[in-house]
């Protein structure tokens, strides 16, 4: 087993008020880049919802509501998506401090991380509970292998929860489209007028589900991949093998630019599974540090 001198101050290090001012930022980060994604389907959501009651109450504004949809696609993609992404940047370049000072990560050299003013100003604006267990390592663990449960246990939430929230995104587009077919049928729409008043209007709001349930299952996929390589690293440390420090740097990189690319998935979703989620991690955490002392414990 370990000795105290070869475990990891992961669990002292992400209670101290640095690790949890620099966490509340990056939290109150993605929230907002998830509020302008939310405003940004909420208005195409909004124009789709309103075709079934277009067509049964106002025929007349069939095509005004073309041309609405029209425009609120463009102010969507020049205006709200990239002031989502500029929030996406701020908060996955302060996660990579956080992990850095946490997990002891060695930095990235030719990254420039943002400024402290703005990081205390997010961190202050934050309203979310910050509970200082962000990972579930035990104190026993080498440093190394710390690194590599923490990476696996956030590569698992968060392919569990793209899993889980593309079949969300599939059920209520696919419900909302049949529903929106139904009405229209029943309603006697000529084919013109279901082009104009139905399928205009919610094609933007089709398309962005298309998208996005696509997005999350190739965030999955990926997120599957890594997990593997940690599982395989994490193999090789139980057989004794040492894991550089540039190896970990490499993990460390492409976790920056999934966080980076993938899309997010709404807070309210997030809180609703979090105990759930929670539970298994922490389950999971011991279950391989009890696996790694037992390897060390071996002649």
């Amino acid at each position: 087993m370990p000795s105290p001198d070869s475990g990891n101050e992961v669990n002292d290090r992400q209670r101290s008020a640095e690790a949890i001012e620099l966490r509340r930022a990056f939290q109150h980060g993605y929230s907002a880049a998830k509020r302008w994604l939310a405003a940004r389907l909420l208005g195409t959501v909004a124009v789709a919802a309103a075709a079934p009651v277009v067509i049964t109450f106002a025929p007349g504004l069939e095509r005004p509501l073309g041309a609405v949809a029209g425009a609120w696609v463009l102010a969507a993609r020049l205006l709200l998506r990239p002031a989502q992404e500029r929030a996406t940047r701020f908060a996955a370049a302060v996660q990579e401090m956080f992990d850095q000072y946490v997990l002891g990560i060695p930095a990235v050299t030719v990254s420039r991380p943002p400024a402290y003013e703005q990081i205390h100003q997010q961190a202050r604006r934050s309203k979310s509970s910050c509970d200082p267990g962000w990972y579930s390592v035990r104190p026993s663990v080498a440093p190394a292998a710390a690194v590599l449960i923490a990476q696996r246990s956030g590569a698992v939430w968060s392919r569990r929860l793209h899993q889980e929230w593309a079949v969300v995104i599939a059920a209520l587009a696919g419900g909302w489209t049949v529903f929106t077919v139904v009405v229209a049928a029943v309603q006697g729409a000529t084919v013109t007028s279901f082009l104009v008043a139905v399928l205009l209007p919610m094609l933007p709001a089709l398309l962005d589900a298309v998208d996005l349930c696509q997005a999350h299952w190739r965030a999955a996929a990926e997120r599957t991949e890594l997990e593997s390589a940690l599982d395989e690293h994490l193999d090789e440390t139980a057989r004794g093998q040492l894991i550089a420090p540039g190896t970990l740097r490499a993990l460390q990189d492409e976790i920056t630019r999934q966080r980076l690319t993938q899309p997010a998935v709404p807070d309210w979703y997030y809180r609703l599974r979090r105990t759930s989620y929670e539970n298994s991690m922490r389950a999971a955490a011991d279950r391989l540090a009890r696996r790694l002392e037992a390897a060390a414990e071996q002649p």
